[in-house]
């Protein structure tokens, strides 16, 4: 009888612990995660501007052809994120003197003016890209929209004459940054 007693205990504890176990073998719920990289990436279709020769005061056009064309080239979010556009140029570099870019747009003698335009007024080029400076171009880029963009060159009022014939460079560069 006292074996049956202790057989009977026995099994009543491992009932007792097995039940006590099964919360442990249960489904365990889960938590999904979803995340995106913040990516500030822009892309801009016209990535060459081949003026080619200039008389003194020329103005021409970022265009396939010099004429004005206000949406020449398309800037694209391709970033996660809404973006600011900024713009900034720098002197004209080859030959004997290099042509300064003026910070107020207006030409010069060995001085060069550069403009863009924006999309809330695509036929003025009100915005003065400037040499020591970022300038606002755009702001609030979301992702994936585009910006449809030109540029108008505004050449010396004078040249020095042992550049003639001399070809000249410069670097325009867009930067763009996370909306804040």
């Amino acid at each position: 009888m006292r074996i049956r007693q202790l057989g009977l205990s026995l099994v009543l504890a491992l009932a007792l612990l097995g039940a006590l176990a099964v919360p442990a073998f249960a489904a365990n719920p889960t938590v999904s995660i979803t995340v995106t990289a913040e990516v500030v990436a822009i892309t801009n279709t016209q990535a060459n501007w081949a003026i080619g020769v200039v008389d003194t005061s020329a103005t021409v056009y970022f265009s396939a052809t010099g004429a004005q064309d206000d949406d020449y080239s398309q800037i694209t979010n391709t970033g996660s994120v809404t973006v600011d556009i900024e713009i900034q140029g720098t002197l004209i570099e080859g030959g004997d003197y290099d042509w300064a870019l003026d910070a107020t747009g207006t030409p010069g003698s060995e001085i060069y003016g550069l403009l863009a335009n924006s999309e809330a007024a695509p036929t003025v080029y009100d915005i003065v890209v400037k040499p020591s400076a970022y300038v606002d171009l755009i702001a609030g880029l979301v992702k994936t929209d585009t910006y449809d963009w030109s540029m108008k060159f505004l050449g010396p009022t004078a040249f020095n004459a042992n550049d003639a014939g001399a070809e000249k460079t410069s670097t325009v560069t867009l930067v763009a940054s996370k909306t804040v």
